[in-house]
């Protein structure tokens, strides 16, 4: 390359000697600063002090990038400078960032926005300006994890609005059911004594209409009469059949939008890059979502939900 009038300072950077001298700085020597970790009586993760091993962990210095017990880090921030510094739980600690797989002394920075590469978005400095990603249309990590979280979110009211829905259409379904079939109740009596009372349902209460109805004829009509019975019995008997498979549908239906609300909540908790890598999962969920959500409401605009037991007769 030439060099022009402002000197080396021109030209462009190396970011191979670059690597090169990071991968060198960071040898056996760079490695010792990682945060020791074991495993407690009940199965959890415990975080060792990085000033006195003997100690357990319970803040993070976002400054000094340390994990400190509460002593040490009284001890160790003692000046009014490095008191300055913020100490966070370890529960609130920063998420680390992600190395790129290609280029590890590199963290993950950009994210490529072309179609042939939505498989592995994910890209760092040498990624973006030499490696496979070069020219590629891009954008920031962060503020594009913050888009699809704000997309995760939006969906996840959209499914809180579904199941709601959902819920409120299989309560009715039982009480449909309920009204169909009846059952007992506890009532009292003058004396304030309780006990149980049969509440016919409609199923019931059509029988007895039709019952009612054949009593008054001659015993010749008796046929009849059993034959309308048996119809009344096959209209409940295929109006709870399709009533209960609406329930378990129901049922099946809320249990896929909870797997789906649960799966956005724990993406919403992953660091940036599982974030990103989600989007074509999310997506697809959402489009799931949105076809189940229109059948559903489709379904409920066109089915009426109706305890009666509907009985005509003709001479």
């Amino acid at each position: 390359s030439k060099i022009g009038d402002s000197g080396v300072w021109g030209l462009k950077k190396n970011f191979a000697l670059l690597e090169l001298l990071e991968r060198l700085q960071n040898g056996p020597a760079g490695q010792c600063g990682t945060a020791e970790e074991a495993i407690g009586l009940s199965g959890e993760s415990i975080i060792r002090c990085d000033e006195d091993e003997a100690h357990v962990a319970s803040v993070y210095c976002t400054v000094c990038a340390t994990h400190l017990c509460a002593d040490c880090s009284q001890l160790t921030h003692s000046t009014k400078t490095l008191a300055k510094h913020r100490r966070v739980p370890l529960a609130d600690k920063p998420h680390e960032k992600t190395m790129c797989s290609q280029h590890q002394v590199h963290a993950i920075e950009f994210v490529c926005l072309e179609e042939g590469c939505q498989a592995s978005p994910l890209m760092c400095c040498v990624c973006k300006e030499y490696g496979k990603h070069q020219g590629h249309k891009h954008s920031v990590l962060e503020p594009e994890a913050n888009q699809i979280r704000a997309s995760i979110l939006d969906m996840a009211h959209c499914i809180r609005t579904f199941t709601e829905e959902i819920s409120d259409y299989s309560r009715k379904l039982v009480g449909i059911v309920q009204h169909i079939e009846g059952g007992e109740q506890i009532v009292e009596d003058g004396v304030g004594m309780a006990h149980t009372e049969h509440v016919p349902g409609t199923a019931e209460n059509a029988r007895s209409c039709v019952r009612a109805y054949f009593s008054d004829l001659h015993e010749t009509l008796c046929r009849q009469e059993e034959m309308a019975l048996s119809v009344v019995d096959a209209h409940v008997r295929e109006k709870l059949i399709w009533l209960r498979q609406q329930q378990e549908d129901m049922t099946i239906l809320l249990s896929q939008v909870s797997t789906a609300c649960l799966h956005c909540e724990k993406t919403l908790q992953q660091d940036d890059c599982r974030v990103v890598l989600a989007k074509q999962e999310i997506t697809r969920l959402l489009e799931t979502l949105q076809k189940q959500q229109q059948q559903f409401t489709e379904l409920a605009d066109h089915v009426q939900l109706d305890a009666s037991v509907p009985v005509t007769f003709t001479k």
